[in-house]
């Protein structure tokens, strides 16, 4: 062996550990290409909320076009919790057709981890990690199997949180 390839094979090798070492300091990749939220309060069952518009509503009706949507379906209880934002006019709408149900009331909803950061920022803000609303019957919303739960109105925003569950 000439001494010219012992330098150019160390340099090959010397490369070759570098990738090597460097491609497993990678973490993981978030399909959506949005940071992933680094919460402390997230715990290991927390499943990947959904956004998928089409999908909820093969399950629930979705009455008006949302402009922000995120949901979850516990897979024990089939219980499926949705927290939709829509336009000021579709909102006004959707409170006036739940109060044809039955009157609002007050409530307190306990923010999730997956919830949109905008709500996770005001439950902060709130001291005790709640969202405080107008909580109506969810007739609008219901579709077989699902024809019990409350949609809820967050004060101060256009955020909706739909909580069904089948009967």
């Amino acid at each position: 062996m000439s001494l010219m390839k012992i330098p150019f094979i160390g340099v090959i090798l010397a490369s070759f550990y570098t990738v090597l070492m460097l491609s497993g300091c990678g973490g993981s990749v978030n399909s959506n290409n949005s940071p992933e939220p680094n919460r402390a309060n997230a715990s290991a069952s927390t499943k990947a909320a959904k956004s998928n518009v089409e999908e909820l509503s093969m399950l629930v009706r979705v009455p008006y076009e949302a402009e922000d949507i995120v949901w979850e379906q516990d897979p024990s209880t089939r219980n499926i919790v949705a927290v939709f934002r829509f336009s000021p006019e579709d909102a006004k709408k959707l409170v006036a057709e739940a109060e044809g149900s039955g009157p609002g009331k007050p409530v307190s909803i306990p923010v999730e981890t997956w919830y949109p950061d905008e709500l996770i920022a005001q439950g902060e803000m709130s001291g005790d990690s709640t969202l405080k609303g107008t909580a109506y019957p969810a007739n609008a919303f219901f579709q077989e199997p699902y024809k019990t739960g409350r949609i809820t109105r967050v004060e101060d925003v256009d955020y909706f949180v739909l909580e069904v569950s089948p009967k």
